[in-house]
């Protein structure tokens, strides 16, 4: 048994989970997954790990994996977006409807590490690809939520008999940053909650079957996670901003009218968590997605908003109706707001805006391009 460090990475936290709530996990063999191979391959019983170079490589294991295993499996898959490309085709000839055949099942749950630096939108990376098949997605932003979700992505694979899609900013978590993190939970103790929730909704139900939706809310439940959608701030907020994971800005907003949505669960939407979670008060919605699009086309998130306002702003959900703000930027959201005089310079000019639009980050605080830095 690989002993549990009391200060860990990002990376070192999708290791520890992948190593004890898998049987064969599959990762990349690149640097930022040094850390994770490394505890993945530590002495003292683990995984089967398989080292995996290219896209092709990768879809030809998970196939090997599939067609040799005689009793059910799980198998984890960690690798960076550049990977992904052929997944979505070959996960829904493999788990597409009917597809799946009695016998051992192999569920898989699959870790991706988006390098936002070098893309311009989500889209892009092909993560939204796994949306259009039906599979769950959920999202880690802090190095305790890296472990945490690689634990829900296995369990919930295993729990929904479907693929289940863990993305992160791999440029936000800094494989060389260390923190404190609780990694001491196995994954079988989220598994027995559940079933004992699930059995509970069920029966509560009269016997009828749950959604997915449904599902995923009981597992996050089950990983002591209140909803798929946490909210911090004022019952009363006018502005409120929305992130995919916990971006950790809400120690700012104390004694002022704002609040923080996060989401932890991206697919399905928890159309009726964020409903129940948002102020009625609210006038103004704050997209925080550090992989939006910089080109002018909007990101699936703020479509996401936009729907939900269009369709409930004109009933009781809203005093009046809000309007979205979607935030853009070349440089890391979340590092950027984790700094005061940035956060604050930033929010003084959020609240001088009155109507819905998309404003980059990187010009407010004054930032040269990217493109235009020398190194």
């Amino acid at each position: 048994m690989v002993s549990l460090p009391s200060r860990i990475t990002g990376f070192d936290g999708i290791g520890l989970a992948a190593r004890e709530s898998n049987d064969v996990v599959i990762v990349e063999d690149k640097m930022v997954f040094m850390g994770t191979i490394g505890i993945l391959e530590a002495p003292g019983g683990g995984p089967r790990v398989i080292r995996a170079e290219t896209s092709s490589d990768l879809c030809f294991m998970i196939k090997d994996v599939i067609k040799m295993q005689k009793k059910d499996t799980r198998l984890a898959v960690l690798v960076s977006d550049k990977m992904i490309k052929k997944l979505p085709i070959l996960l829904k000839e493999i788990y597409g409807s009917g597809s799946i055949k009695s016998g051992p099942y192999v569920s898989l749950s699959i870790t991706i590490g988006i390098e936002s630096n070098g893309v311009p939108n989500l889209d892009a990376t092909g993560v939204y690809e796994f949306a259009d098949l039906g599979f769950p997605i959920i999202s880690p932003s802090t190095t305790q939520e890296c472990f945490d979700y690689t634990q829900i992505a296995s369990v919930a694979a295993v729990a929904l008999r479907m693929p289940v899609i863990n993305y992160f900013d791999a440029d936000n978590l800094n494989f060389g940053t260390f923190y404190r993190a609780n990694t001491s939970e196995p994954s079988k103790c989220i598994t027995e909650r559940y079933e004992t929730y699930y059995k509970q909704a069920i029966k509560s139900k009269g016997g009828l079957d749950m959604t997915l939706r449904e599902k995923m809310n009981l597992i996050m439940k089950a990983s002591y996670r209140t909803s798929t959608v946490d909210y911090e701030g004022s019952p009363i907020a006018e502005t409120v901003f929305v992130s995919i994971g916990d971006y950790d800005i809400f120690k700012y907003l104390d004694n002022t009218p704002t609040g923080c949505l996060s989401l932890h669960v991206f697919r399905p939407f928890p159309l009726d968590a964020v409903l129940k979670k948002i102020p009625k008060s609210v006038k103004r919605i704050v997209i925080l997605d550090q992989v939006c699009d910089l080109n002018g086309a909007s990101s699936s998130l703020y479509n996401n908003f936009k729907a939900l306002v269009d369709e409930y702003s004109i009933s009781e959900n809203f005093d009046n109706v809000p309007y979205i703000v979607e935030l853009e930027s070349s440089y890391s959201i979340p590092i950027i707001l984790s700094h005061p005089p940035y956060f604050w310079k930033f929010f003084s000019h959020i609240a001088k805006i009155h109507s819905a639009c998309e404003i980059r980050l990187d010009k407010i605080l004054g930032f040269p391009e990217k493109d235009d830095i020398e190194y």
